[in-house]
């Protein structure tokens, strides 16, 4: 077992894993200022944009995004820093039903709240990241 596969583990991700594509969000507390890590499905897109989304409003994720969008994904074979946008109205919509497709063994029927997409940023710019 890989450095990656450990890490997603220890935070809980095997059940996402089960959904295809899957990296670590690396992100700053809303509150804390310290680094965070969390297990997320992703889509990434061929511009090198990702997908991203919370299944609830209230997850803590989602929120560290809405303070601090600079973040970083951890995934197979890539590693980079990205910049969060919080999306809206039909745009949030198309975005998810990219992730529903991909996604669609755990998340059938699910609603996603809080939709993001995650544009790659230079990797000089400080970030969240692995502590």
């Amino acid at each position: 077992m890989n450095w990656f596969q450990r890490e997603f583990n220890l935070l809980g991700g095997r059940m996402v894993a089960r959904s295809g594509a899957v990296a670590i969000l690396g992100t700053t507390g809303a509150k804390t200022g310290k680094r965070r890590r969390v297990p997320v499905g992703i889509v990434r897109r061929p511009d090198g944009s990702v997908v991203i989304a919370a299944g609830e409003d209230g997850r803590a994720w989602s929120a560290n995004l809405r303070a601090n969008p600079r973040c970083t994904l951890d995934g197979k074979g890539s590693r980079g820093t990205y910049q969060a946008t919080l999306l809206a109205g039909e745009e949030r919509d198309a975005a998810a039903a990219e992730l529903t497709e991909a996604t669609v063994k755990i998340t059938r029927g699910a609603t996603w709240t809080n939709v993001y997409v995650l544009h790659p940023v230079d990797a000089d710019v400080p970030a969240a990241g692995p502590a």
